[in-house]
């Protein structure tokens, strides 16, 4: 190869490299300042709360083991039969829901040594329940008192819910009772009213 091609070679080498190197565009940003990032740290941690609300599991296992206590009281000797904890939740931006499940009496049950259930049981069966709802209702409106006054983190124009499911057997006369009690109130209300249960909404169905 001739000294003249080797140094047009070389040149052409030359003047591709310096065409890439001017091609080349380093671009660099600043970091945003502390202060800036901090508080979009904390806007986007804010977002991530619904409403700040905290409830510690220890005031729902409270409220939670109290009823439960209550309603296997309710009754004296002729106690209701709690069929199932009460569990509470509470939903962001709506209140504090508390449920279970319950008979209205020990109810009796068939078995190899009960065959069948009398007409004059059953009645029997019908008439207690009948007389425990009312007490049923009353323990209920205790509670959702109670819960309002105990869950001081919730906010005051948020709900306390208590739902109540009342089991049966096939064999029962359900007339005039619910299969369920869904109590209903505003928490201010049941925190100023004079008369709170006044406040309360009842379904019964």
């Amino acid at each position: 190869m001739s000294s003249r091609v080797l140094a047009l070679m070389l040149a052409a080498s030359t003047i591709s490299l310096g065409t890439s190197t001017a091609q080349i565009v380093t671009t660099t940003s600043n970091p945003p300042a502390p202060a800036a990032r901090e508080g979009a740290e904390g806007r986007a941690a804010e977002s991530r709360k619904p409403n700040g609300v905290h409830i510690g599991t220890e005031a729902f296992r409270d409220l939670e083991r109290g009823f439960d206590n209550t309603l296997i009281g309710t009754g004296g000797g002729d106690p209701i039969d709690l069929l199932g904890a009460t569990r509470g939740l509470y939903l962001p931006g709506y209140g504090v829901v508390f449920t279970t499940e319950v008979s209205l009496i020990n109810t009796p049950t068939l078995n190899p040594f009960r065959q069948h259930i009398t007409k004059e049981e059953a009645a029997n069966v019908h008439k207690r329940k009948i007389e425990h709802l009312p007490l049923l209702e009353q323990a209920m409106r205790n509670m959702m008192v109670h819960s309002a006054t105990l869950l001081e983190s919730v906010p005051s124009g948020e709900k306390i819910v208590l739902a109540v499911r009342i089991l049966y057997l096939p064999w029962e006369d359900t007339s005039g009772l619910p299969g369920q009690i869904v109590m209903t109130a505003n928490r201010r209300e049941l925190l100023t009213l004079a008369s709170a249960t006044a406040a309360i909404q009842t379904e019964r169905e």
